[in-house]
């Protein structure tokens, strides 16, 4: 590991002990020890490995085990704390040219921003300029660095993908040649990170389409194929754009093949007659015999057999959740009460709402103390009983935590206070890297707790931004089976964790899937419609989501398990 690889770990510590509210002694701590490697002409790696560190000025004992933690496995404890008490989105904030921790965290605190999107309308809307140190140029400057940082993305997260895209859905379907306008792609399929922008035209003019297409990209390039008129542009951000503008006659085969997948496509194409041409998909899976196959199943894994058997699954909609579970309020590190995220999600339809804010051991998130958890217990009981009264539809508030799986696997707090939770989302916010084996035992360990009711985020990772630990998702699964564990798909766009590739062992497993939010703010309650895209990719039904049950079924699931 080279020196400035070891100053660059330091120095984020630094700017994440700033974003939290740490000491600021601290963090100038760490960014004094990131220059003093930074400038060393010996390698930091080879004077760890001879515990010699201690002999740099500057570089005293708690700092040379950090550093020779570093240059073991990349990182250390307090900085795996420090990120995962944080919205996932901050980091790319940071990346922003002109912005210093200090000012991230002003964003992120009076305007509750997280993202680069956020940031991004934040300028565009001349926001900014309402917060201390941010004047008009600076605003316009930042847009610029938002635009250009985006510029080097190769990957673009489904729900950064699919907010740019809409705005061009619409001006498609607003021109007078067209009919229909739709996504394809890997953007249709709801892949979690796409490499483009697939859109598809149904046009009786293609030509003139085109020639609008060019007005709005004057860098387009146009290829003529023998189905459709392909066009490849860019976003001012150099995303690439793709288009096909297809006839009536010919649209359903164009939308297929644009969809794909590549792999999907080979192995349907022996069943259709040569050289035929369809006006609907629909009309083509007829012909091929086969049940109607959703594009988020199209991924060469066993759908063809399942839409011959006629097995294909009924997959779940956002209309099919019943509550929401797992998010955060201003108790922990959320932006709002619990009574203003309760009542925003009973706004959105839900019968029930799970409050899960963080554990004790997290003290950076504001992790709730013992005395903290009783507070907010007597709220929420007040609170229901607010409810329960007031003449409308009927909505529960469950009482949750995040708790914390500590290094062994145990569950942050005693067992008398686990004891008092209607449900425990147990999630890994520390020391994330971990051997395979060390963080399958440590999640199996807590996994086989009798208080643990849904493995929260199960690998940690943050979607173009850092790999999740690697665990045994068999292993893990299996222990989740067992002890009737649920297994959470995090909706959050950065994490949709867990993957959609191992929803189908757990749902064969029995295991059944929360498709939680995490929200830390009211609206971030809308983050389940990123969950339930990827959940359909899995495969995943009703009757396999936790969050469908009503909500006597889901207390009736929790009193059942307690029984056990």
């Amino acid at each position: 590991m080279t020196n400035k690889e070891i100053a660059r770990v330091l120095k984020q510590t630094a700017d994440l002990i700033v974003l939290t509210g740490g000491n600021p002694f601290r963090a100038r701590a760490f960014q004094s020890g990131a220059r003093r490697i930074d400038r060393l002409d010996d390698s930091a790696l080879l004077l760890s490995q001879q515990g010699a560190l201690t002999q740099l000025d500057g570089i005293g004992n708690g700092l040379a085990t950090q550093i020779d933690e570093i240059t073991q496995r990349g990182s250390f404890d307090l900085r795996d704390e420090l990120l995962g008490a944080l919205p996932p989105g901050l980091l790319d904030l940071l990346r922003v040219k002109g912005l210093g921790a200090k000012r991230v965290r002003q964003l992120w605190k009076e305007l509750g921003l997280t993202t680069l999107d956020d940031l991004e309308q934040a300028a565009a809307s001349g926001q900014l300029t309402s917060l201390g140190g941010f004047g008009t140029k600076m605003q316009t400057s930042l847009l610029a660095s938002v635009q250009q940082l985006r510029s080097y993305q190769q990957q673009r997260r489904n729900a950064d993908a699919v907010k740019q895209a809409l705005p061009l859905l619409a001006k498609l379907r607003a021109h007078a040649s067209v009919e229909r306008a739709e996504f394809s792609g890997a953007l249709r399929r709801n892949m979690e990170t796409v490499s483009s922008i697939d859109l598809i035209a149904l046009s009786s003019d293609p030509p003139a389409l085109g020639e609008a297409w060019v007005s709005l990209f004057p860098d387009a390039s146009v290829q003529t194929h023998s189905l459709f008129l392909a066009f490849e542009s860019h976003l001012e951000d150099g995303f690439p754009v793709h288009l096909a503008v297809s006839e009536a006659a010919q649209f359903g085969t164009v939308w297929w093949k644009q969809t794909g997948s590549e792999a999907h496509c080979a192995a349907l194409q022996p069943l259709l007659p040569p050289e035929t041409l369809f006006a609907t998909e629909d009309d083509l899976y007829q012909v091929a015999s086969l049940d109607f196959i959703a594009p988020e199943l199209r991924e060469d894994s066993d759908e063809i057999e399942a839409a011959r058997a006629k097995q294909l699954p009924t997959l779940i909609t956002v209309s099919d959740l019943r509550g929401n579970l797992h998010n955060h309020s201003n108790y922990s590190d959320g932006a709002h009460t619990l009574v203003q995220m309760a009542d925003a999600a009973r706004t959105l339809g839900h019968t029930y709402f799970g409050i899960c804010d963080h554990s004790q051991s997290l003290k950076i998130a504001n992790g709730l103390s013992v005395e903290r958890v009783l507070e907010q217990q007597t709220e929420i009981a007040a609170l229901n009983a607010q409810y329960a009264a007031d003449g409308g539809p009927a909505f529960r508030i469950f009482h949750g935590i995040e708790s914390d799986i500590l290094a062994d696997g145990s569950l942050d707090y005693p067992e008398e206070v686990l004891a008092g939770f209607d449900f425990i989302v147990a999630s890994v916010h520390s020391r994330f890297n971990m051997t395979v084996d060390e963080a399958t035992e440590r999640i199996i360990t807590a996994v086989a707790n009798p208080y643990t009711t849904i493995l929260g985020h199960p690998t940690g990772r943050l979607l173009l931004s850092r790999e999740g630990y690697p665990i045994d998702h068999e292993a893990v699964i299996s222990a989740c089976a067992a002890h009737q564990v649920a297994i959470e798909l995090n909706a959050n766009p950065y994490r949709l964790d867990l993957d959609w590739r191992w929803i189908r062992s757990a749902t064969e497993a029995g295991v059944l899937i929360a498709i939680n939010p995490d929200a830390h703010s009211m609206e971030q309650l809308s983050y389940v419609e990123w969950g339930v895209r990827v959940a359909r990719k899995g495969w995943l039904t009703p009757a396999q989501c936790l969050n469908a049950m009503t909500a006597d079924a889901f207390a009736q699931w929790l009193r059942s398990r307690k029984q056990h």
